[in-house]
C-alpha cells in the first residue's frame, strides 16, 4: 500500500474525520488520492464531524499522519464541517 493510501485509511478511521476533502491530492497508477499529498511535506484535507474543538482534533490528526509518515512537516487544512 502506497503511503498517501495509508495516510488516507489512518485519517478516515479517526472518529472526527467525516471525509477527505479536495485541495489536495496524490497521483497513483489508476487511482488518486484527494486529500492527501505526501510528499517531503504532508498535507491533507478533511472535512469534519462538529462537537469538538478543532485545534485539539487538528493536532491528534498530526500525530496520526506522523505515525505513518515519520517525522516530516504535516499541514492539516479543514475544508468543511459536516452538517450535523
Amino acid at each position: 500500500m502506497h503511503q498517501a493510501e495509508q495516510i488516507e485509511a489512518a485519517l478516515l478511521a479517526h472518529p472526527s474525520v467525516a471525509r477527505l476533502a479536495r485541495g489536495y491530492a496524490s497521483y497513483l497508477p489508476g487511482r488518486q488520492v484527494v486529500g492527501v499529498r505526501a510528499e517531503e511535506r504532508v498535507g491533507v484535507s478533511v472535512v469534519l464531524r462538529p462537537g469538538r474543538p478543532i485545534p485539539e482534533v487538528v493536532a491528534e490528526l498530526r500525530d496520526v499522519v506522523a505515525k505513518v509518515a515519520g517525522n516530516v512537516p504535516v499541514d492539516v487544512t479543514v475544508a468543511d464541517l459536516e452538517d450535523p
